[in-house]
């Protein structure tokens, strides 16, 4: 009701809604952050909130429809690795040779991966997923970027949890071929 509100424009519709899941917003940026510069970084120029907030003002320049729970953290999740090139770009033009997030998908989720695998070519190989299989590739983001668990993904994307399990699981041997051949 309040997403389509939000799609509608009517602009207190998505203020309400993002009252609502900030807190969860920013639990799970700190996973992300946490995820993404974690031992590389222990001090990373780029706070939680800071990332929910810019992932929030790109969410209403959005002004997208949002289907459901899942679609809603599917578009934060690709705004939210925007977000995250975008500031890691900057920081690698503060000098030559900048650092770049590398992501270890061993760390985060059932997805493994021999190697750690710069941001960029991670996003990449993920956007190679999302045109096979986007509900995989979204389920993929709900696991490594908001640290959600295999039952609150498939109550985002109203599906069993076995049913979300076969799909990860799919995008796990799919990513990992991905990433031998980037290797």
């Amino acid at each position: 009701m309040l997403l389509g509100e939000a799609h509608a424009g009517r602009a207190e519709a998505l203020e309400e809604v993002v009252s609502l899941v900030y807190p969860d917003l920013l639990r799970r940026a700190a996973t992300a952050v946490g995820h993404f510069y974690g031992r590389r970084d222990p001090s990373p120029t780029l706070e939680p909130a800071a990332l929910v907030n810019e992932t929030y003002m790109k969410l209403i320049r959005q002004r997208a429809r949002y289907d459901s729970r899942g679609h809603f953290f599917s578009l934060a999740s690709q705004l939210m690795l925007r977000v995250l090139i975008d500031h890691e770009r900057a920081r690698g033009r503060e000098k030559r040779g900048g650092r770049m997030i590398r992501v270890s998908l061993s760390e985060a989720s059932e997805v493994h991966a021999a190697e750690d695998v710069p941001l960029e070519t991670f996003v990449a190989i993920l956007g190679r997923l999302e045109a096979l299989d986007p509900r995989a590739a979204d389920m993929v983001k709900a696991r490594l970027i908001w640290g959600l668990t295999l039952p609150e993904i498939a109550e985002s994307f109203s599906l069993s949890t076995r049913t979300v399990e076969r799909e990860l699981k799919f995008a796990q041997r799919w990513l990992e071929v991905e990433l031998a051949r980037e290797a």
